[in-house]
Order: structure tokens, then C-alpha cells, then sequence
């Protein structure tokens, strides 16, 4: 089960800027759902009363009514806080899936101690899982833990008085550095922007990363860009885009080096003859077949032939998610 974590994200900068949300979760599937157990999405209202929402439970009608329980709730005409609802996925609803959801209501207000949520964020940026755990009786609560169960992303528990609900938030399923901040690199960063992939963006040139990007992901300017390779998660994926081809073969030098583990993908945009020409060269310093084996050029999936930056960045991104297969 593949958590998409904008929800989490939005969730910690609007009670940093404290704003009241509500937490809609799915909290048990039978049948043909539109989403999974875990999927969930925070809604708030905006300076004129209007429901903003970062990320979806399925959409439909059934989200529709979601939202309109969730802004009674906002606006005080609900008056429960926290409390789940049954959803047949009926025609009745004006939906066709058949299944049924349970979905999980809760407001959290603008006075929640957003000091331990902040430092969750933290610690789940740097690769611990965060817990959430509510109950009928209790607010939720988030705390970090370094190895939970592994079975146990999502425990729902109810009996015929009370329920409670713990749900893991894992840390980014695919990791992606990418070294070259052209039109290509950017159209690349925005294409991966709505998953949840951690980017480290890097480049050797000043004020070269659009200024509505470097808020959201790590953009890196260096003289040394060779060196972020070095300390890069091995279970990550490097591409090589830059405006030089012989920076893009020092690249390909430090990214191919022989280690007790490879990287997950190394990829580098170019042709096939540039890709002849980089492993005579590389042969020439003493990489061997294996190692060569290891580097993806030209990158993107087969049947994609425009240069179009945007359309580079969706056969590239789609590669990519075949090689990590997050969608699990």
C-alpha cells in the first residue's frame, strides 16, 4: 500500500499558519473501492469561507459528500469532532464501484501543540516513520518511531462502543537527484512534484532554480556537484541533464564508481552515439562492462520520441516509476 503524502505536507503548514482543518481517512474497505486504506486527504477553509483541499479519498460523489461533512464540521454545524461513517459505493450514492468505505471524520483545531507535529515532519524528512493514533476517546496524536511493524500501516479496531485507529506515514518510497536545472531538469522536478518522491536538485550555476521550486524541494547550487553524488542515498536514483557533456561525464564517473552497492538507476540524457562515445571513454579509465551496463542513456521509456522538455519528463518519470514500482 503506497501512501500519496501531499495531505501530510499541507497538514503541517496549515496548523503552523494556524488554520482548523479536518482529517478525512479511510479506515476500512470491503470490495471495489476508489482508494486504498490510509488514503486521506485535510480540508480548511480560506478568508471567504471556501473549502481548500490537498489531496482526495477517490473523488466522486462520495467525496462530495465528504467535503460538505467536513465544512459543517469547520463551520460548527457538526458538532462532533472526531467519528466514522459508513459509505455504500451504491447506485444509490451515484457511484458504480460496489464496494463499501469507512471513513474516519476528525477536526483538528489551531491550538494543537504544532512543536511535536513539526518535529515529526522533521524526523519523517529524514527517513523515520511518523505514527498517527486516534481513538473516540482521544485526539490524534503523532510521534516518530525508527521501526514499526511492518504489516502494520493501518490498524482499525472498533467494537460496539469504541474504535481507534493507527495509521503509519512512511518516508519517501523513491528518492531522485537530479543534476542540471534546464528546461529539461525543471519539466522533470514538476512531472515528479505530485508523487511522493524526495528531490534533491543540483546545478553548478547561481539563481538558475525557479523561485515557486526551491520552497518545495532541496535545490542545491555547488561548484562541486560531483560530491553530492557521493553522499546520495544508494537506493535513490541519479540523472544526469547538464548543459556541459564533459560535466556530464564527471558525473557519470562518480555515479558508476565501483562501491559495495550500486544506485538504484543512474540515467543521463543523451543519444546513443553519446553513450558510445562516454563508454569509450570510461573504458579507457578502467570501467568495466558491468559497470557501463549500469547507466540508462538515452532515459525514458520506448514509444516517447519528442524533445519536447515535457514530454522527455513524462518517459522519464514513467521509467522511473517502473523501476521503483511505488504504486504497490
Amino acid at each position: 500500500m503506497q501512501q500519496y503524502l501531499q495531505w501530510w505536507r499541507d497538514f503541517v503548514d496549515w496548523q503552523q499558519q494556524r488554520r482548523p482543518v479536518v482529517l478525512v481517512t479511510v479506515v476500512r474497505t470491503d470490495g471495489s473501492t476508489p482508494r486504498e486504506v490510509g488514503a486521506t486527504m485535510v480540508l480548511g477553509l480560506d478568508q471567504q469561507q471556501q473549502i481548500q483541499q490537498s489531496d482526495t479519498i477517490g473523488g466522486g460523489h462520495l467525496e462530495f459528500q465528504a467535503i460538505d461533512i467536513a465544512k459543517d464540521m469547520l463551520l460548527g454545524h457538526e458538532v462532533r469532532q472526531r467519528f466514522t461513517e459508513r459509505f455504500n459505493l451504491s447506485a444509490r450514492l451515484g457511484q458504480c464501484c460496489g464496494g463499501v468505505m469507512w471513513l474516519l471524520f476528525e477536526r483538528v483545531g489551531a491550538r494543537l501543540n504544532r512543536h511535536d507535529l513539526i518535529a515529526s515532519q522533521k524526523a519523517w524528512q529524514n527517513g523515520q516513520n511518523i505514527v498517527r493514533h486516534v481513538s473516540d476517546q482521544q485526539a490524534s496524536v503523532w510521534y516518530s518511531a525508527d521501526h514499526p511493524m511492518q504489516a502494520l500501516q493501518a490498524d482499525w479496531q472498533r467494537n460496539d462502543e469504541h474504535w481507534q485507529w493507527r495509521q503509519i506515514i512512511q518516508p519517501y518510497a523513491m528518492k531522485v537527484m537530479i543534476l542540471g536545472a534546464g528546461h529539461v531538469g525543471e519539466a522533470i522536478v514538476r512531472c515528479l512534484l505530485p508523487l511522493d518522491v524526495q528531490i534533491t536538485w543540483v546545478d553548478n550555476r547561481d539563481h538558475i532554480f525557479p523561485l515557486d521550486l526551491q520552497d518545495q524541494i532541496r535545490c542545491v547550487s555547488t561548484d562541486l556537484p560531483a560530491l553530492e553524488i557521493t553522499h546520495f542515498d544508494r537506493d535513490g536514483a541519479i540523472l544526469i541533464l547538464t548543459h556541459d557533456h564533459q560535466l556530464d561525464l564527471q558525473l557519470c564517473f562518480e555515479a558508476l564508481k565501483p562501491t559495495q552497492q550500486s544506485f538504484a538507476y543512474v540515467g543521463m540524457i543523451g543519444s546513443k552515439s553519446k553513450r558510445a562515445i562516454f563508454e569509450k571513454r570510461m573504458q579507457a579509465r578502467g570501467y568495466s562492462s558491468a559497470q557501463l551496463e549500469q547507466l540508462v542513456c538515452p532515459i525514458g521509456i520506448d514509444g516517447i520520441t519528442s524533445k519536447k522538455p515535457a514530454m522527455i519528463a513524462i518517459a522519464v518519470v514513467a521509467e522511473l516509476l517502473q523501476v521503483f514500482d511505488i504504486t504497490k
